[in-house]
């Protein structure tokens, strides 16, 4: 039988919050933050720190044809050590879901923060009302190039394509299982990864992104993940030709989409 997981704001669902060891200060702040939002009951997921990893752990995570994630990236998309630590992370935390037997979990990033509309009541009656299709559902992202469904009339959830920020998500067992059949070799950051999954199975998964949303990235804190490119305005052209071609393809396929930002 699958443990208990009360929160203060009603829900009985297990918080699991990724840090690193030695960021205290991270994991006071979130801790702060989510016990005043409602969810104190908190479990510690141990973050995997990438420049740790030995090069034989890092080439197992790779492809044959992928070189060891070493100096400047030159690429939004090219891995670096601290994305793998991160990307591992996060799996060992859905291998943890589906070994745990719970129904889903509220998985969060320790920079993640409730926004300034969070609301506890607000928050209980959003995961009371997912069903067993909203297998993966982010209370909180950054959608890129609006590459995600408006939602229809009232509904609060509508489908996700391209994302950054893996800070906020909910997930099931099943979410679990399809994405881990999926996940190796490791080929990107670990949201480009699952957008490009997104895109590719749009028709068999389907993400979900909640509007308005309930999590934000804490952007004082310092990341624990950022490494500079090498040139980054080849790297913005790279990811921006990438984007206009999904949001191309989507909308002549009918897809309803999120207007772009004013530049």
């Amino acid at each position: 039988m699958a443990r208990s997981f009360p929160q203060a704001c009603g829900l009985d669902l297990p918080v699991v919050v990724i840090n690193l060891a030695h960021r205290h200060d991270r994991w006071d702040a979130i801790s702060r933050r989510l016990s005043a939002a409602g969810l104190g009951n908190l479990l510690k997921a141990p973050a995997v720190e990438g420049a740790r990893l030995s090069d034989a752990t890092i080439a197992h995570c790779l492809g044959p044809s992928q070189r060891m994630p070493d100096g400047a990236p030159d690429s939004h998309l090219a891995l670096t050590r601290p994305a793998i630590g991160c990307f591992l992370s996060h799996l060992a935390v859905w291998r943890w879901v589906i070994a745990s037997g719970v129904p889903r979990a509220l998985v969060l990033e320790d920079d993640a923060c409730p926004t300034p509309d969070y609301a506890a009541d607000d928050f209980r009656a959003f995961v009371m009302g997912l069903t067993p299709q909203h297998q993966l559902v982010f209370p909180g992202c950054l959608v890129m190039e609006g590459l995600a469904d408006l939602p229809s009339g009232s509904d609060r959830l509508a489908q996700l394509h391209y994302f950054n920020g893996t800070f906020s998500y909910l997930i099931t067992p099943a979410a679990c299982r399809f994405l881990l059949a999926r996940m190796f070799p490791l080929r990107a950051h670990i949201d480009h990864q699952l957008s490009s999954l997104f895109v590719e199975y749009r028709a068999q998964f389907r993400a979900y992104y909640a509007t308005p949303q309930f999590f934000a990235p804490d952007w004082s804190l310092r990341s624990d993940c950022y490494v500079p490119l090498k040139d980054i305005g080849s790297a913005d052209k790279e990811l921006g030709d990438l984007l206009r071609a999904t949001r191309q393809m989507l909308m002549a396929e009918g897809h309803r989409l999120l207007p772009l930002a004013a530049p």
